[in-house]
C-alpha cells in the first residue's frame, strides 16, 4: 500500500513539474509575440529611463517599458491609464519625427530654389 502511495505520489508531481513548464513555456511564447512598444519615458512618473536600471511590463499585448520596480507596480494597479500615456508618448514623438523631417525636407526645397 505504501509503495502504491509513493508511485502515485512521484506521478502527480511528475504531472504537476510537467504542468509547470508547460504553463511557463506558454507564458514565454505569449511575451515572446508581444509588440515593444519601445517608450524612453516612464508613463507613470514622467522621468527618462535608464536602460541599466529599466524593468518591463507587458499588458494588452504590449511590452511597455518603466524605470524602476516601484513604477512597476504602480503600472499594473492603473495598466489602461498608464499604458494610455505610454502610447500617447510614442505617438507624440512620431509626430514630432515627422513634423522635423517635413521642416528639413521644406528647408532643402527652399535652399534649392535660392540656387536656381
Amino acid at each position: 500500500m505504501a509503495r502504491k502511495a509513493m508511485l502515485l505520489l512521484a506521478v502527480a508531481a511528475f504531472v504537476g513539474m510537467a504542468t509547470a513548464a508547460a504553463a511557463q513555456e506558454a507564458e514565454t511564447h505569449a511575451t515572446a509575440m508581444a509588440e515593444e512598444v519601445g517608450n524612453v519615458v516612464c508613463p507613470v512618473c514622467n522621468s527618462m529611463i535608464d536602460e541599466n536600471d529599466m524593468v518591463t511590463v507587458e499588458y494588452a499585448g504590449k511590452v511597455y517599458n518603466v524605470c524602476c520596480p516601484g513604477c512597476e507596480e504602480e503600472f499594473m494597479n492603473d495598466p489602461d491609464t498608464y499604458a494610455a500615456l505610454a502610447d500617447a508618448q510614442i505617438a507624440a514623438m512620431v509626430a514630432s519625427e515627422v513634423a522635423e523631417e517635413k521642416a528639413t525636407m521644406e528647408m532643402k526645397e527652399e535652399a534649392a530654389d535660392l540656387e536656381e
